[in-house]
């Protein structure tokens, strides 16, 4: 799915006790869909409607076309905004996102995912499997990722709140990629003369991109304890030969280069 700055707003009222309660929702789909909540024509996405009541609330997503839908029960908090961002085709995929109140002065983050056991990281470091829950990830913007072999990524940008849980409900669509398992090129070293090692990424593989980024496409997946050999040396990214038709960059911090 594209990746979408997010971020979760809290609708404070002045902070009157006497203020009525209210909740946000902010619906995104890809390609555009119709709205229906609790059973009821909203519009089109994207939908945005900040005068709701909180509680339990169906929401459904139609293609225009009719050929696909997705459809979810979601949770809306007080004073607080809930994202909804779905991709509708032949593979549904996307999140829900919202922000729970704690009272806890720590910035909480819960995490659920299709499929289950999915490797989530924050800022680019692997925190652990969902389902997840994280006391506290610090107040500030944080890129959180989803992550699971043979599936898309899913990358959220939110800001963790002190006294707030971050709520995530992920479903990841399936991929199909070209992957290298057993069958590295068997040649000494590349252009450099060099081999690397894969290391451990917690996860059983590391993705090849097609340039030196975290933004580059995925190319393929190699895996830990295989050696490949390198073909260029940079800072923060070593390009690699993958197999005979695959060559591309993957982190220095998961590799070592042998001697």
């Amino acid at each position: 799915m594209k990746k979408m700055i997010l971020f979760i707003s809290l609708l404070f009222l002045g902070g009157c006790s006497l203020a009525p309660q209210r909740s946000g929702v902010e619906i995104m789909s890809s390609p555009q869909a119709k709205v229906y909540l609790d059973g009821k024509s909203a519009g089109m996405t994207p939908y945005k409607n900040n005068e709701l009541k909180p509680g339990d609330m169906d929401v459904k997503l139609v293609s225009p076309d009719g050929k696909n839908s997705w459809q979810k029960t979601i949770r809306l908090e007080n004073y607080s905004d809930t994202v909804v961002d779905i991709k509708l085709d032949d593979q549904t995929s996307g999140y829900v996102l919202n922000l729970e109140k704690t009272g806890v002065d720590k910035s909480g983050l819960l995490v659920s995912a299709d499929p289950n056991q999915a490797a989530v990281a924050i800022d680019g470091e692997i925190k652990g499997f969902s389902p997840l829950k994280i006391e506290d990830v610090g107040e500030g913007d944080k890129q959180i990722t989803i992550s699971y072999p043979g599936y898309k990524s899913n990358t959220i940008y939110a800001k963790g709140i002190n006294g707030y849980q971050l709520l995530i409900d992920a479903t990841l669509a399936p991929e199909v990629v070209p992957i290298a398992t057993e069958s590295p090129v068997p040649t000494p070293g590349g252009t450099s003369g060099q081999t690397v090692k894969i290391l451990d990424t917690g996860v059983g593989w590391l993705r090849v991109r097609d340039t030196a980024s975290v933004n580059g496409k995925e190319v393929g997946r190699v895996t830990p304890g295989q050696h490949y050999p390198l073909l260029e040396i940079g800072t923060d990214w070593d390009k690699i030969q993958v197999n005979t038709t695959i060559s591309g960059w993957v982190s220095t911090k998961y590799v070592s280069k042998d001697e």
